[in-house]
């Protein structure tokens, strides 16, 4: 099949504004440049806390934010939707998700043995890619060959939740070398949302942890990656659940009225995926665990935290309402005229009075806030979270390659699991020849904060 018979295809099946016909079309180039610009972002934060001790989380968030911004304004000067997709946030242990800090001297001090998990996502017009590590908060810097590695439930979770990831990543490039079989089909199956989960299930089921709700691998386009306040149609892969307590559900099946998954549809040649895999550890009772699905934890498990505010919050652009808060209108204006449909931290709101505002307009559903989640149970779980962002690109000169925009090439912590996969299948996907799939990852270059950032950390 020649690259022309590829583009016709695809122009036939996905609209124009998603197709991933070859890298160097203008949609690809700008998903690479969001992904470059992620994964720039998330090795420097890494660096910060592994080796130059970066322990406030504020720090840590703050940076995050601003190098995103300062990059993203270097480039696509002509696109005026570009920027933070997603806040940076910093989860620690059994926290897992939405934590980013308004102020410094309330914010979290990492401390030695943390698991801690950098989430953050980027978009150029709407093309995004998000990304999350986790990493074990270490008290010295020393190479990992003269330390004994971290194991336990602690390398377990971690290790389970890296190979799942990775696991999937090779299974969606399946389909490239086989597009000439329609059903997307590796192994006689179809690369759908059940096989997803069968093998992320299996590998929880291996190491012995559980698959925390709200993890999910689904196609994503341009602007749509799953944000709570948008309703969308045509949603395929794969969900455990709903982590936000607006939309509670255990059941799959159910899922969120707002996103409708099709399991079943197979994944295909010029699409965009995500990858976003959180797994826990577990010690608790069987009623903790999901009645349809004992590998998940149950979302009665979840719960907000009692004393950290939401920061960061979402505009539901399905609802309008008149507010009588004066407030409450200028934050609807500010958020209308300069946020899209991507999450925002507070802190970026220039609106006088706009906590009060955003709480009116949170109060009246015109905005969703991300609520700081937290695993209960005694002892308390540990969480670790792998969130990707790959292209499952045609290609001119060979079958197609997958092309992983961000969390390529960045090392997990040095960990060691008495466990070990045993399924055949997924031990290929993980080989070094990941089941004949091309991967390329995007590389990240040198980022740096600008000097009135750095130093304002350091007052």
């Amino acid at each position: 099949m020649s690259l022309e018979d590829i583009v016709v295809d695809i122009e036939e099946t996905v609209d124009t504004k998603n197709a991933l016909i070859s890298l160097d079309s203008p949609i690809s180039l700008q998903y690479v440049a969001a992904g470059r610009i992620a994964q720039s972002v998330l090795s420097y934060l890494v660096r910060e806390v592994t080796e130059r001790r970066m322990t406030n989380v504020y720090d840590i968030c703050h940076a995050g934010d601003s190098l995103i911004e300062l990059e993203t304004n270097k480039i696509y000067k002509n696109v005026d939707e570009k920027g933070v997709a997603a806040p940076t946030t910093v989860d620690v242990n059994n926290c897992v998700q939405g934590y980013s800090p308004v102020n410094r001297d309330s914010a979290y001090i990492l401390c030695n043995g943390d698991i801690v998990k950098i989430s953050l996502g980027v978009h150029i017009g709407g093309y995004t890619s998000l990304v999350s590590h986790t990493l074990i908060a270490l008290p010295t810097i020393v190479p990992n060959d003269q330390v004994a590695p971290t194991t336990g439930v602690l390398a377990d979770v971690i290790c389970a939740t890296h190979l799942a990831t990775e696991a999937v990543t090779s299974l969606l490039g399946t389909v490239l070398y086989r597009y000439e079989n329609q059903s997307g089909c590796y192994g006689n199956r179809p690369v759908n949302g059940e096989r997803i989960r069968e093998i992320v299930e299996s590998v929880a089921n291996t190491f012995q942890v559980k698959i925390v709700p709200g993890s999910t691998v689904r196609r994503i386009k341009r602007f749509l990656v799953g944000q709570d306040t948008v309703h969308e149609v045509d949603v395929k892969g794969y969900t455990w659940g709903s982590i936000s307590i607006e939309a509670m559900t255990d059941d799959p099946d159910e899922g969120d009225l707002k996103k409708i998954i099709d399991t079943e549809a197979p994944a295909d040649r010029g699409e965009a995926w995500l990858i976003d895999i959180s797994m826990c550890t577990f010690s608790g009772l069987e009623s903790d665990l999901s009645q349809k699905n004992g590998l998940q934890v149950s979302r009665r498990t979840l719960k907000p935290h009692r004393d950290l505010k939401p920061t960061i919050f979402t505009r539901d652009y399905n609802r309008n309402l008149s507010m009588k808060l004066k407030s409450a209108r200028g934050v609807l204006i500010e958020v209308d005229s300069r946020k899209s449909v991507y999450p925002f931290h507070l802190s970026t709101l220039s609106t006088s009075g706009a906590p009060l505002g955003v709480a009116a307009l949170v109060n009246a559903e015109i905005m969703a806030p991300t609520r700081v989640m937290m695993i209960q149970g005694s002892p308390a779980p540990i969480a670790a979270r792998e969130r990707t962002t790959v292209l499952l690109m045609p290609s001119a000169k060979h079958v197609g390659e997958v092309v992983r925009l961000s969390g390529g090439g960045i090392k997990p912590s040095w960990v060691h699991s008495e466990f070990e996969v045993t399924d055949e299948e997924i031990i290929e996907l993980l080989s070094e020849k990941r089941a004949g799939v091309r991967l390329r990852n995007i590389q990240g270059i040198e980022v740096n904060m600008v000097k009135e950032d750095a130093q304002e950390m350091e007052v």
